[in-house]
């Protein structure tokens, strides 16, 4: 089996090429340089399976994602060319509530102003003056294996846990010793908000204009999941106003965004806008698809410039231990799949 990796670092290639010593693997760093006769392609979240890479790539036969997201999978276009999707979707729990909680005492206790004030010389004690959590209320958005453990780690803090969840769990509700509630009382009510659910049709954008206008006066945001569960505008609008106190963010809606230097980038984007409306002919739903991406592109670097706002370059995933499991998990799906007895709970669906 001819099989490429996108975005993997050195030190995981030499473990896939073991893992898969019978076949061709190669590595390639983005979905535009996987060759078209491909059979098995493994991608990570910020690689897009849509209908154009899979009508460029004819003897694809499966996707293996090092991941538990897949919105970045485009499921009818999948069934359609025949092509198996597979995913993570249990590595690190733990992990990433851990660095919740590292988010959310970052946002607490300013830890970017306290960084600054240390490169540029001492600061006024009340800028640099946090917030305990003892005693707040945390209210967490998806009460799921992630969401689950960041409540346990949040009751060692002695702060009141209320959770919103489609599915409640009664008996884990009992030994956590936190509550259900409506989206509508958890935002009422907490100090602090954390977002632990899937990016679908109905939670992209779920903290719209109207529920972030429920939330408490200088309530802290937490994103850990997805970046288009936010809306970037209204958090800009809140952080300036001051009824947003704070945002932790481990993601975005676009993670270029999170490069240093994003001059050539949107330098790039500029030159491909000027030169597709300047080619006769051109089409003109790219034109607009790459316009969007250069204004959310703009609106994220805005984000992240906010002096409230505490940001990591998404590694919330990013442990020895979870790494491990995620390559250890992915090959073990290529080498089931190869040998037809791919597991039901790796294939999304």
């Amino acid at each position: 089996m001819k099989i490429v990796f996108v975005e993997t670092e050195e030190d995981e290639r030499d473990f896939f090429r073991e893992s898969l010593v019978e076949h061709d693997v190669k590595f390639v760093d983005s979905a535009h340089e996987v060759p078209t006769d491909a059979e098995i392609v493994s991608v990570f979240v910020n690689s897009r399976i849509n209908e154009d890479f899979l009508r460029a790539h004819p003897q694809l036969k499966m996707v293996a994602t090092r991941s538990s997201a897949t919105d970045h999978f485009h499921l009818a276009s999948a069934r359609r060319y025949h092509v198996v999707l597979t995913y993570v979707p249990d590595f690190g729990a733990a992990t990433v509530a851990e660095h919740t909680f590292a988010l959310i005492l970052g946002v607490a206790r300013k830890l970017r102003h306290c960084l600054e004030t240390g490169r540029h010389g001492r600061g006024s004690s009340e800028r640099l003056r946090g917030m305990e959590l003892h005693g707040k209320t945390l209210g967490v958005i998806g009460a799921g294996r992630v969401g689950t453990h960041v409540i346990h780690i949040a009751r060692g803090f002695s702060m009141r846990c209320i959770a919103y969840d489609r599915n409640p769990d009664p008996e884990m509700e009992r030994l956590l010793q936190f509550q259900f509630v409506s989206l509508d009382q958890l935002l009422h009510e907490s100090d602090i908000i954390t977002l632990h659910v899937p990016l679908t049709a109905r939670t992209r954008q779920m903290l719209d204009a109207s529920r972030l206008a429920k939330c408490k006066p200088g309530v802290i945001l937490i994103n850990t999941a997805r970046g288009a569960l936010m809306d970037i505008d209204t958090l800009m609008e809140g952080l300036n106003s001051g009824h947003i106190g704070g945002v932790g963010l481990d993601v975005l809606e676009d993670d270029r965004a999170f490069t240093k230097d994003q001059a050539p980038l949107i330098g790039a984007q500029i030159v491909q806008k000027i030169h597709a409306m300047s080619t006769p002919g051109g089409n003109p739903e790219w034109r607009d698809e790459r316009l969007r991406e250069l204004q959310g592109l703009m609106r994220n670097r805005r984000l992240l410039a906010h002096p409230h706002v505490f940001f990591t370059p998404h590694v919330g995933f990013n442990s020895v231990e979870a790494i491990e499991r995620i390559n250890g998990e992915t090959a073990r799906n290529i080498l089931d799949f190869i040998a037809g007895n791919l597991r039901k709970e790796a294939v999304v669906e």
